[in-house]
């Protein structure tokens, strides 16, 4: 009679485990989103923003970052965190963000350390799993440009070069850009009384980074923002423009800027 009891609570066991690691740890509804980045990514918690875009909408999201201010895509490269971020999870999504000046580098230090440094990154992703999506996060020029550099000392100016260079990235290593910066290049355009900055002139304000996370639910999800009903500590009506703002930069430029990430419905083929 033990023997049968015993039995009884040993299957009884194996099937809840078996449950628990089929149905809970493997869940392929939930899109899992690692942003890798500095401070223009954990600026007002941007990733959390994202997520709570995300849910409003109506998706399962389980999202992450690993940041640290002011590195660069060399220094990212070379942090054993990054790494171990990245083989935690099978990751549906990784999002690259490099600093702000990484690609008004002069050609020298592109070859010999920014683009070895993204390689070294994107090669770890593919080798954990290779159905992971990798995006770049194109930044936005400073309020007022970097004025050391004759081809980014106004906004307009470094706005444009850094779209030129993740266009190119998008080309060389056929990875989607996420254009947070076209986006951004758009409000100061249309709204000059909305604050993307903080007074620096050149991190974001929440409501620049309102705008980059609504950016990134577009390019992942492929699928308009407008309509989510998270509004951070702002109020629906900046954020219903924002997300609409977000929506024409991403999702009427998909081709050119090789989006969106994936198709949240198709992705149970991958995982």
């Amino acid at each position: 009679m033990k023997r049968i009891i015993f039995f009884g609570i040993l299957t009884v066991g194996l099937a809840i485990i078996s449950y628990y690691y089929f149905f809970k740890v493997e869940d392929t509804s939930t899109v899992k989103v690692l942003f890798i980045g500095n401070s223009y990514t954990y600026r007002n918690s941007m990733p959390d923003i994202f997520e709570g875009i995300s849910i409003s909408k109506g998706k399962n999201v389980e999202v992450e970052h690993c940041t640290l201010g002011k590195a660069t895509l060399y220094i990212q490269s070379n942090r054993p965190q990054v790494f171990q971020s990245i083989r935690r999870k099978h990751w549906d999504v990784i999002v690259i963000q490099g600093s702000s000046r990484d690609f008004l580098a002069d050609s020298l230090t592109l070859k010999k350390e920014t683009k070895p440094a993204l390689e070294k990154l994107i090669g770890a992703i593919q080798k954990h799993d290779p159905f992971t999506k990798v995006l770049f996060y194109m930044t936005w020029g400073y309020k007022n440009g970097y004025k050391p550099l004759e081809e980014a000392n106004t906004f307009e100016k470094m706005a444009n070069t850094i779209r030129d260079q993740y266009l190119s990235l998008y080309k060389e290593y056929n990875i989607g850009v996420v254009p947070v910066g076209m986006a951004w290049k758009n409000v100061r355009k249309d709204r000059k009384d909305i604050k993307l900055y903080v007074k620096d002139g050149a991190h974001p304000s929440l409501k620049g980074s309102y705008l980059a996370a609504s950016c990134f639910y577009a390019a992942i999800f492929g699928e308009s923002p407008v309509g989510a009903t998270y509004y951070s500590k702002l109020g629906p009506k900046i954020c219903t423009y924002l997300q609409d703002i977000a929506s024409k930069n991403v999702l009427f430029q998909e081709k050119k800027y090789g989006l969106p990430a994936m198709d949240y419905f198709d992705k149970l083929s991958n995982h």
